[in-house]
Order: C-alpha cells, then sequence, then structure tokens
C-alpha cells in the first residue's frame, strides 16, 4: 500500500480501510490450579479485517483474540457503531479465527481484502489495526526481513511466518499486512527480546485455514511425526551406507506412537525426500530459489487426510511410501482454549494431565520454576504405547482419610493397583473399578499412597462440600466405560518412561495473553 497521492488513490485506500475491524472481546479462562472454575471475565481488543468465504464474508482475526470468548462486539473503520458477532470457525494452531456477524448491513460498503501471495524478502509492507496508544485505526509500514519456520505462540506449532521490521503492539493481533492491495499475512506476535521485530502469519497458512474449514471442521495442520536429527557428519553416512558426499538426508531417531509416521517409518530411518522434494541433512527443503526451510514446511502444506508420498533409506535400500496424514500427537498438550480443564477426585485426592496450562500456573517464569521433573516430559517426552497422557497428582484436600499425605502435590503417577497408568481416563477406569479393600497409587518421584477404599469412598462428599468443590470429575470423564474390575492380583507390568527425544534447537515460547515472545524458553524436540 502505496501513501495516497492522487484522489484515485485515496479512494482506493478508503475502500480497502473500511475492511479493517476492530475486535473486542470478554472472555473468561478457566483455572488450572482449581480446575472446576473459571478465573472470571475479562476484556480485550485486537483487530481484524473482511475476507471472503463460500459462506460469504466473514472478519479474519487471531484466535488468541477471542481465545475463551463468552461475548465479541466488532466495529468498523469510520463508525461508532458495534455489532455482535460470533466465532464460526478457530484453529488456535495457527492462530486465526473466523468471525460471523449476524447482522447483515454491518459488511455493506465494505469490499473483502484478497489473500495475496507470499512476499520477499526487502517487500514493504503495511500493517493495518488498531493498537494500544489510541482508539482509531492505525498504519505502520515495515520491510520483510526473514520468513521461515517460527513457532506459533497461541500454539507452540512451527508453521511459516513472516518477520518484518513494523510495530506490531498489543492490539494490532490479528490486523491485515497489506501489500498491494492484496492480504499477505496477518499480524500476530513479537519477540521480547528484540526492538521490532514482529511476526506475521504467512498468506499460505492462511489459504489452508480458509480452505479447512470451508466444510465447517477445523481439521488443522498434519505433522509426521518424527523426531530426527541432522546427518551431515560424513562418518555417519558411511556407517549407514550412504554418499559420503551427499547433501540428502535426516535421521529419525523416534517416532510418535499414533503420528502419521506410526508402522510406516522406523528409528534408524533416513528420510530423503516429502513429497517429492528432497530433503538436505540439515532438514531443509527449497521454499523458492535461494531460499530454505525445514521440510516440517511441505507436511503442513497438506490437509489433514491427505496422502504424502515418501522416501527413506533403511538397511541400505530405498524405500518409497505413502502415507496418510493425522493431526499432531504430542505427549504433554499445549495450551488449550475453549475447553474446560479434566480432573478427578477420589479419597481427596485432586487428579488431573499434565499439561502446559498447569504448568504455567507456577508463574510468568514457569519453565524456571515448576518441578525439574515435569518439565522434562513437558520438553522432551513423546507418545508411546504406555503412555498417552501424564497424569499428575495436582493437590490433596486434607481429610482423616487421606492423612499422611497432605503435602504430597504435582507427582506423576505412575501405577494404580500395579497398572501402569495410560491417561486420565485410564486411571479413572482403575480407580472406580478395584475391588480391593486398600487403593494403591505410585509415582515416578517413588511416592507410595495407599487409601483405605471403602473409607475413602464413604468421605468423598464431605471432603467435597468442606472445599468447595462442585463435581468429583469434569464434564469430559462422566461417559466413560468401565473395564472389568482389577484385583490387587491382576497381571501387571512396570511402567515404561517415555522416550526421550534428542533436542537440537531452541525455540521462542509465549504467553497468549500478551502474545509476545519469551526470552527464555524450554527446549523443544527437532519434530515434524
Amino acid at each position: 500500500m502505496e501513501p495516497p497521492g492522487s484522489s484515485a488513490d485515496r479512494n482506493s485506500l478508503d475502500t480497502l480501510l473500511r475492511s479493517v475491524i476492530k475486535v473486542m472481546a470478554i472472555s473468561d479462562a478457566p483455572d488450572y490450579e482449581q480446575p472446576w472454575q473459571s478465573e472470571g471475565p475479562t476484556a480485550s481488543s485486537g483487530s481484524g479485517c473482511v475476507v471472503q468465504t463460500q459462506r460469504g464474508p466473514r472478519i479474519l482475526t487471531n484466535a488468541h483474540c477471542v481465545e475463551n470468548q463468552v461475548f465479541i462486539e466488532v466495529r468498523r473503520y469510520g463508525q461508532s457503531r458495534r455489532s455482535t458477532a460470533e466465532v464460526e470457525a478457530i484453529g488456535h494452531e495457527c492462530d486465526l479465527a473466523l468471525l460471523r456477524v449476524p447482522d447483515p448491513a454491518f459488511f455493506e460498503g465494505t469490499e473483502p481484502i484478497p489473500i495475496g501471495e507470499l512476499p520477499h524478502l526487502s517487500d514493504q509492507v503495511s500493517v493495518c489495526g488498531y493498537p494500544i496508544g489510541g482508539d482509531r485505526l492505525s498504519i505502520t509500514q515495515g520491510i520483510v526481513s526473514r520468513i521461515e519456520l517460527i513457532r506459533y505462540a497461541q500454539s507452540q506449532r512451527r508453521l511459516l511466518g513472516v518477520q518484518i521490521d513494523a510495530a506490531i503492539n498489543s492490539g494490532n493481533s490479528g490486523g491485515p499486512v497489506i501489500k498491494d492491495g492484496a492480504l499477505v499475512g496477518v499480524a500476530f506476535q513479537t519477540l521480547d527480546s528484540a526492538v521490532r521485530v514482529g511476526h506475521v502469519i504467512a498468506a499460505p497458512v492462511v489459504e489452508h485455514f480458509l480452505q479447512d474449514v470451508e466444510d465447517g471442521i477445523y481439521d488443522g495442520f498434519p505433522g509426521l511425526g518424527c523426531v530426527w536429527q541432522p546427518l551431515d557428519s560424513g562418518a555417519h553416512r558411511r556407517y549407514l551406507g550412504l554418499p559420503e558426499d551427499g547433501s540428502e538426508g535426516v535421521l529419525v531417531t523416534h517416532v510418535v506412537y499414533g503420528s502419521s509416521a506410526w508402522s510406516h517409518v522406523e528409528p534408524g530411518d533416513v528420510i530423503l525426500s516429502v513429497d517429492g522434494v528432497d530433503v538436505g541433512c540439515d532438514g531443509t527443503v527449497p521454499l523458492r530459489e535461494g531460499e530454505l526451510v525445514e521440510f516440517g514446511y511441505v507436511v503442513s502444506e497438506r490437509q489433514v487426510g491427505a496422502s504424502l508420498p515418501l522416501v527413506i533409506w533403511r538397511d541400505g535400500v530405498r524405500i518409497a511410501m505413502t502415507l496418510p496424514l493425522k493431526a499432531p500427537v504430542v505427549l504433554v498438550a499445549e495450551d488449550r482454549y475453549d475447553v474446560d480443564p479434566s480432573f478427578y477426585v477420589f479419597g481427596g485426592l485432586l487428579f488431573a494431565p499434565l499439561t502446559r496450562d498447569y504448568l504455567r500456573t507456577w508463574g510468568e517464569s514457569w519453565w524456571a520454576v515448576a518441578p525439574r521433573d515435569l518439565m522434562n516430559l513437558y520438553e522432551q517426552g513423546i507418545v508411546t504405547p504406555e503412555r498417552t497422557e501424564p497424569v499428575v497428582l495436582q493437590k490433596v484436600f486434607a481429610d482423616q482419610s487421606n492423612q499422611g499425605y497432605h503435602e504430597y502435590a504435582s507427582l506423576l503417577i505412575k501405577s494404580v493397583q500395579g497398572v501402569p497408568v495410560k491417561s486420565l481416563a485410564h486411571l479413572v477406569h482403575l480407580i472406580e473399578t478395584c475391588t480391593d479393600d486398600y487403593l494403591r497409587i505410585e509415582s515416578h518421584q517413588g511416592a507410595c499412597i495407599v487409601l483405605d477404599r471403602v473409607h475413602a469412598m464413604a468421605r468423598h462428599e464431605a471432603i467435597m462440600e468442606r472445599f468447595g468443590v462442585p463435581h468429583d470429575r469434569s464434564a469430559d470423564l462422566h461417559e466413560l466405560h468401565d473395564p472389568e474390575p482389577l484385583s490387587e492380583s491382576s497381571p501387571s507390568s512396570d511402567a515404561e518412561q517415555p522416550a526421550l527425544a534428542h533436542s537440537s534447537s531452541e525455540a521462542p515460547t509465549a504467553t497468549a495473553a500478551a502474545i509476545s515472545l519469551e526470552s527464555q524458553p524450554p527446549a523443544k524436540p527437532q519434530l515434524d
């Protein structure tokens, strides 16, 4: 967008600006320390723009602008009247949302902004939105300085992003980034530790999201599910039988259970090409001439449910295969939105899944102060057949039935009655189908809890009433199928710790409230 010169330029600019929207939301986030209640309503504002869909004009904005929303209002540029809006589709993974405005007159006089192409390095772009410092529309200009896969603060997922030097402040989130009258990205986050480093959701990601939700369902961006390491060591390549002077291929070190690659790719395989594109020994593929990105970009271009050609090297043989693509599978859930936390209470013991939301209850520097064993699992753990969801004993509601364990907290649960715990739902099954006199719960830290099962059940209502807990479980655990009762003599085996994945890089993470990148993040596996 060039500065206005002629009257034609001015008219074109006015038409474009009429499609830039201010988004105001009231949100009520869940409380992960007391998972049966919420933190209370908060107000926030962001930006958006009008885009065209098969269902008509809609407002495109950031998912974090409307996360956990209970009420949304929108206002057009140059107007004082607010209109109510509803979330029609939302993808927290890519930090995008579509809003529908029931009032058909809202879009009169607007023209949807067309989706443009990915900009080039050194291109000039304009960021439109409603940042802090005023109530009216702001336009800033900047230069495209970098294009690569970046970690999206809202979900920690690595997707294509554009770095610019234009000011992106609180309130700019969701605003269109314009070049030559077309939308080339959506403003969404900044880097705290640098000056004038803003990140933009790239146009291909926006197009993927819009195509995905045309059927009314958000499926997300697929992932391969392989933990890998670069393969530029000549000795390592000779050991595997690869050409020493070759430049293709990365080594698979782990495969995530239930992922796209599970049962197809094995640890020790070398990924040579993805979708017909050769993978460099550093894990990169060509984006455009002279530009490289990690090969996960090729995978994320496809839709969930599509097929992906893959060529691997196994035991000295080149093997071609086709994988059905699935959404990524993670052991410790990243930040969750628009859903209530899962929890379960028995005998005054509060159990919950280990999630990033729970880890963040340790405060602003949670990655430094949260229990190290829980952080290790978050940073390095992957899903295995033995465990699909870690479970923690979050706290104990003190009572005579659990005397001796009142100080226990944040324990990673290993087994119930000697049976390894696979998930929270599995733990509920194990507890509620137990017929033994005593219930034995063991943690990975070595702690052992033994409850008189009948006494704990008798004290249940009194404990719940004393501590003001209205339900003993979250809604998602109400309709669980109970397996056959387990007794103390049931077959059991020691629980396996999840496989630890090699991590060769660190990537910034973020707080969703500020949607800015933290300066000292935890390392994560090199996972695509």
